[in-house]
């Protein structure tokens, strides 16, 4: 519900009037003012978290607003102007962290393309507000940082860089070069690039600074517990003495458009991406007016996209085309661009492009059909219509990222009542013709760009503009038939599952009342672990597992997985898809499969009075499936292409050699070709009948009684036939040291992966412990990596006490420069090593009175319950977890966690890969 109601928040809602529209109105209950200097002002009082607080002073500037000789300078002041003084004799990170704050946790800043942003979260929450707003006014005006800084900082920036390196950044940085050609966001990357990083000089940083740093060019957003009139006056000394200044016109964030079609290739040889998209890019100032007009936009173009996706699913396509969808995207202040993209298979490039083309040219057209329409209207309604009748109150995670959103986006904060009612009036007057239009406009555009993807380094041939137009205009004279049609109503009419061929019995039942918690053995063998109480909002959660993962001893790992999602598609005989679909929806069911390595893993819901209806479908989809040919050809055609897509091979080799130094054994986790020709119907049937057997474990939590639950077991759950266990292969990691190095990474920095476990009886308590290791582990290797030796920027330490294994499992992942990679390997075991000593009681206080909090928060939560009751199920197979949490803080004691210290990274059983820049020998 909270992702439908800030996506629609976005798009406000109210219908026009022939006057002048009305501007919108902030929600009452956000405290808005202006500095005489023109800071502006956001203020949240919550007061249900006592003593929260969170700080956010946003900048409109970012890097697109550099010079040309300023490339990377957005992000360098951004990180340089935590050195700054502003008259105290410590700069703003030294003051900061002797008043307790930590860097990610309670203090942070980001840079984009279009702003900054710094934000604070005191630990001590409303009682260090003036030191929170004192430090943001400092790091914002004094700039007196010095050139010392800058080479301090200078290598923390090129690690951020180099950790930033990869396939993902390669292939968006091509992506934004083609839909923003012509722009300053290609060359202003948010970070910059590794010659302007180490280039930038000083002066350019504060010229900067000093043009976009100004209170008129800021906003100041706080939620939490506070007095409004206090921090008023904390706001007006901390900010009132800065000077308003006349600020730079930002033409400069808009696209610049033309007449023309370009034609990008967007390819990789570490990228599997094969597809066509094709782009029109425009300017649409009246979609982002804050008034009564820019909302009913805003709605227009929603509905829209939501009826062209609809109707481009659906859409009959040729050979070597799998999907078709559209997109839109705002940028600036009044750009925006709409594409619609053809995913692929093999070299189907030409194909994809005519199927874009005509696909445009027959909605624009014949239109988008009626049904398509009013299911876009009926979506928008029936949650306007939710919002309304729901409560409009919000916690202060949701009050800080709703201020957020609406700040980035320059938007007023609307009341979610206020919201729905302007919903449900702009959709009075919006009806299909209206979207026809808005596509029409939008796909008329001159300014096309046009992009193409092929896996690999396979060949991939770009067609010219003009041959592209020709292409078109040859479409545009044929004739073309209407868009294909919705399903007729009465193949989507829901129908009841035949009931059971055979009942059941109950074995057994075990009570444990204190945790509200019963178990029953069923005459197949599965087992039913039933806490009686209400799901999260009151629904039914079953979680259904059986040890069916793909790591099965006897069967290939991709055969196992294959038949896994090719059951989990399948349909009984008695059902189409758009029926199980219909029957499902009326029933208010939730459900989705996943198999991991030793179990499969069934999660489901439903409406309280509802638990029949989802009993009766896990029996109907463990019984009653039928493989379907097509859906055989269909799959064995995706892995197929995976293969086909499959083009890193020195990434294929790297994950070889981590599995086989891991585990003493690398399985592909893709077959060969030739193995998935071979794989037949009958082969298929006999791994999920396999499957199948496995006898269950139902996690049950429910409100309801006793004897309805046993009928309902009975009669839906105890007669599923049921086999032998499935023996799973052991993924235990080996004992001992191992070590390997590869020579394949292309950017140019060496990464580590070290992982590492020592064998510990799963508890609770010391699952605890060693989560809390785990969070005190990070932040030394970060203050020592990142802050001391200015050598790391991106770094992960995880840690888990694994109630599967047994075990402690570590892993530590980082980046860094390769001349300086075995310098900080050794500081990073080092400090692993050194943190038994490091613990004491002043740092453990804080954190058992924290855990305390949360635990009280987790005591009420009914996921944390349910998921509390699997683990100790688990690992004792009964409830004692259940009873023990409430004491979990208190277990949170100095000896056990020193104990555990010393065995988090343990030396005596360690893998660990180097992978070296591709150059290195």
């Amino acid at each position: 519900m909270s992702r439908f109601l800030a996506g629609l928040a976005a798009c406000l809602l109210l219908s026009a009037c022939a006057s002048t529209p009305a501007a919108l109105e902030w929600d009452a209950r956000v405290i808005r003012g202006e500095l005489a200097n023109g800071l502006r002002y956001q203020l949240i009082p919550d007061h249900a978290d006592a003593g929260r607080l969170d700080l956010r002073l946003t900048v409109h500037a970012g890097s697109v607003d550099e010079d040309d000789d300023q490339v990377g300078v957005a992000h360098l002041v951004e990180h340089l102007a935590f050195y700054s003084h502003g008259g105290h004799p410590e700069d703003v990170r030294a003051r900061l962290q002797a008043a307790g704050f930590q860097q990610g946790s309670h203090y942070n800043a980001v840079t984009n393309h279009e702003r900054t942003q710094y934000l604070l979260s005191p630990p001590a929450g409303g009682k260090q507000a003036e030191l929170a707003l004192q430090a943001l006014a400092t790091l914002a005006f004094a700039a007196d940082y010095e050139a010392a800084d800058l080479e301090r900082e200078r290598p923390i920036v090129i690690e951020e860089w180099r950790g930033g390196l990869g396939v993902a950044e390669r292939m968006n940085g091509q992506r934004i070069a083609a839909q923003r050609v012509g722009s300053r966001y290609p060359a202003h990357r948010s970070i910059g690039n590794r010659e302007a990083i180490e280039g930038a000089a000083l002066e350019r940083l504060k010229a900067y600074q000093q043009r976009w740093y100004k209170p008129n060019n800021m906003v100041l957003s706080v939620v939490g517990d506070f007095d409004p009139q206090i921090l008023r006056a904390q706001i007006e000394r901390a900010f009132g003495a800065a000077e308003a200044a006349a600020l730079p016109d930002r033409e400069h964030l808009e696209l610049p458009l033309d007449d023309h079609l370009k034609v990008f290739r967007v390819q990789d040889s570490q990228s599997g991406s094969n597809q066509v998209v094709l782009l029109f890019r425009f300017h649409d100032p009246a979609s982002r007016r804050q008034d009564e007009l820019g909302v009913r936009e805003r709605l227009i173009d929603r509905l829209t996209l939501a009826a062209l996706k609809r109707q481009l699913r659906r859409q009959a396509r040729p050979e070597g085309v799998t999907s078709l969808t559209a997109v839109k995207t705002q940028i600036g202040r009044r750009s925006e661009v709409f594409g619609v993209a053809a995913g692929l298979r093999g070299d189907a490039h030409e194909q994809g492009l005519s199927t874009l083309l005509r696909e445009l040219e027959r909605l624009r057209r014949h239109g988008l059909h009626p049904e398509d329409v009013e299911a876009a209207r009926t979506e928008v309604r029936e949650l306007a219509e939710r919002m309304l009748a729901g409560s409009a109150e919000a916690d202060f995670a949701a009050w800080v990222r709703k201020l957020n959103d609406a700040t980035i986006a320059e938007r007023p904060l609307l009341h979610p009542h206020a919201i729905a009612r302007h919903t449900l009036a702009a959709l009075q007057d919006i009806d299909g013709a209206d979207l026809l239009a808005r596509l029409r406009r939008w796909s008329g555009s001159p300014d096309r760009v046009l992009q193409l993807s092929a896996p690999g380094e396979r060949p991939l041939v770009l067609p010219t503009e003009e041959e592209v137009l020709a292409l078109d205009r040859r479409i545009a004279a044929e004739p073309l038939e209407p868009p294909a049609v919705p399903r007729a109503e009465s193949a989507e009419t829901p129908v009841e599952p035949p009931p059971a061929a055979q009942a059941g019995i109950i074995r057994e039942e075990r009570s444990f009342p204190e945790q509200r918690v019963e178990y029953w053995t069923l005459g197949n063998g599965d087992r039913l672990v039933w806490l009686r109480q209400p799901g999260e909002g009151g629904r039914i959660r079953l979680q259904v597992e059986t040890a069916a993962g793909f790591a099965d001893a006897e069967v290939p790992a991709w055969q196992a997985q294959f038949a896994s999602q090719l059951a989990a598609q399948a349909l009984p005989p008695f059902w189409s898809a758009a029926q199980q679909k219909a029957w499902q929806e009326a029933a208010g069911l939730r459900l989705s499969v996943d198999q991991q390595a030793r179990r499969r893993v069934l999660v489901a819901s439903a409406p309280p009075d509802r638990l029949g209806e989802l009993l009766a479908l896990y029996r109907v989809r463990q019984t009653l499936v039928e493989l379907d040919p097509d859906g055989l050809d269909e799959a064995r055609g995706e892995f197929g292409e995976a293969l086909r897509r499959r083009v890193d091979s020195r990434r294929a080799e790297q994950d070889r050699v981590w599995q086989r130094l891991k585990t003493g054994r690398a399985e592909d986790r893709l077959p060969t070709a030739e193995a998935l020709d071979a794989l037949t119907a009958e082969r298929v049937r006999e791994l999920w009948q396999r499957q199948l057997g496995a006898p269950a474990t139902y996690y049950l939590m429910a409100d309801v009684e006793p004897e309805r639950l046993r009928e309902l077991v009975r009669r839906e759950l105890a007669g599923i036939p049921r086999g032998t266990v499935p023996r799973m292969k052991a993924d235990e990691r080996l004992a001992g040291r191992r070590e390997a190095s590869l020579a394949g990474a292309l950017e140019p920095r060496t990464s580590l992966q070290a992982v590492s476990f020592a064998e510990q009886p799963w508890t609770p308590e010391d699952a605890v412990h060693v989560a809390m290791l785990r969070e005190l582990a990070r932040e030394a290797l970060k203050a020592r990596l990142r802050g001391e030796a200015a050598g790391v920027y991106r770094l992960d330490f995880d840690a888990e006490l694994s109630p599967d294994e047994q075990r402690i499992l570590s892993e530590l992942r980082f980046v860094s420069a390769p001349q300086r990679f075995e310098e900080l390997w050794a500081l990073a075991q080092e400090t692993l090593a050194e943190l038994p000593a490091s613990l004491d009681e002043s740092r453990l206080a804080p954190l058992r009175e924290r855990l305390r909090r949360q635990e009280a928060e987790r005591l009420r939560d009914p996921a944390t319950q349910f998921h509390r009751l699997v683990l100790s199920d688990r690992a004792w197979g009964d409830p004692r977890y259940l009873a023990r949490q409430a004491h979990l803080a208190d277990a949170l004691q100095l000896a056990p966690m020193r104990t555990l210290a010393q065995r988090l990274f343990s030396a005596d059983n360690r893998a660990v890969l180097k992978v070296l820049p591709q150059a290195a020998q």
